[in-house]
């Protein structure tokens, strides 16, 4: 068995009176959070800040409250891993846009709170 540890965050900024979320398609064709893994010596907070901005390109971000940690298995091969990963609400800038970094994820959008809740594919 293995442990990963990962950071990430649900991103919104406000524009007008309607709030939007950032989610990526991941490389399984799934909408969800950006996130990443938790560098040596390096903060939940910071790894979560840095992945987002590997991810999508932002940045002048604040987060706002910490989520909590999940935890779920999933088997890499014949290797079970037991991932914890640390959520955090985060503000981005009102003119906030994204830049996804295609080798690694294969698109980034920001979706109203109804659309995202509609679309994302894990829990």
């Amino acid at each position: 068995m293995k442990l990963e540890f990962s950071a990430g965050g649900i991103i919104y900024k406000k524009e007008g009176q309607r709030y939007h979320f950032a989610l990526i398609r991941d490389a399984y064709d799934k909408w969800t959070f950006p996130k990443g893994r938790i560098e040596k010596k390096e903060k939940p907070t910071q790894a979560a800040l840095r992945e987002i901005e590997e991810e999508i390109g932002l940045t002048d971000l604040q987060i706002r409250a910490d989520l909590g940690k999940i935890d779920y298995w999933f088997k890499n091969g014949q290797e079970l891993i037991h991932k914890f990963v640390y959520f955090y609400l985060i503000k981005a800038p009102t003119k906030g846009q994204l830049k996804p970094e295609t080798s690694e994820i294969k698109d980034a959008q920001w979706f109203t709170h109804q659309k995202a809740r509609k679309i994302l594919a894990y829990k």
